[in-house]
């Protein structure tokens, strides 16, 4: 009955998870996470179009579509609304998966909310390139791009490193302090130690930098 509940409250938040796979991804990573199978999981939209149509109503009405043909690289058809409409369904999932976290408790009244942590690792980057006076427009791929951490362990509404308004590119920030420093790029490897720094994993003899600069205290 406990496995019945927890899956109940699941579909409750996330009521399409029969028809949009991103929906059913969060219900089972909230189970797993519930029910202690895994201390980490992984989800993201997939490249196939997803449509909730019922019955032959004809042509597709408004909000029927789910995921766009290959999700956020329909940019290269239509960047504004193809980046509008994935970052809310992305964010959605990631609200209804917040929810549920914060309902359980992990131990001492602490919820498991408050010891996770959610990396967007976003897109790839897209060129920086608009038409003049275009509403709408198309983008190719690009290298340059950022990464947005949501946890109860963060510093809170920062933004580490900066963008360049003469170019769009951004810029890295120092490890350890959290300075901006248009000089530098942040690597990987900072990133990913920030990251275990966050979550309190002991890297010592690891070779990774010093990254603190995540770290809400």
């Amino acid at each position: 009955t406990v496995v019945t509940s927890m899956s109940a409250r699941a579909r409750e938040v996330f009521p399409n998870y029969e028809k949009d796979p991103l929906e059913a991804q969060a219900c089972l990573a909230y189970l797993l996470l519930k029910f202690r199978i895994s201390v980490t999981v992984t989800l993201g939209p997939g490249f196939d179009v997803v449509i909730d149509r019922d019955g032959d109503v004809g042509g597709l009405p408004d909000g029927s579509m789910k995921n766009p043909p290959i999700a956020f690289d329909f940019s290269h058809q239509s960047h504004r609304g193809t980046q509008a409409f994935m970052w809310s369904r992305i964010l959605g999932v990631a609200d209804g998966l917040i929810r549920l976290l914060k309902e359980e408790e992990l131990g001492d009244g602490v919820s498991f909310w408050d010891r996770s942590l959610i990396y967007f690792a976003t897109e790839f980057g897209r060129t920086r390139n608009r038409p003049a006076n275009a509403d709408d427009f198309g983008s190719g791929h690009d290298l340059d791009n950022g990464a947005l951490i949501v946890s109860p362990l963060v510093k809170g509404d920062t933004v580490l490193g900066g963008m360049d308004p003469n170019t769009g590119y951004g810029y890295g920030y120092d490890p350890v302090t959290g300075a901006p420093d248009r000089n530098r790029k942040t690597v990987e490897a900072e990133v990913f130690s920030g990251l275990l720094d966050v979550l309190g994993v002991d890297t010592t003899g690891a070779g990774l930098p010093a990254a603190g600069a995540m770290r809400r205290s």
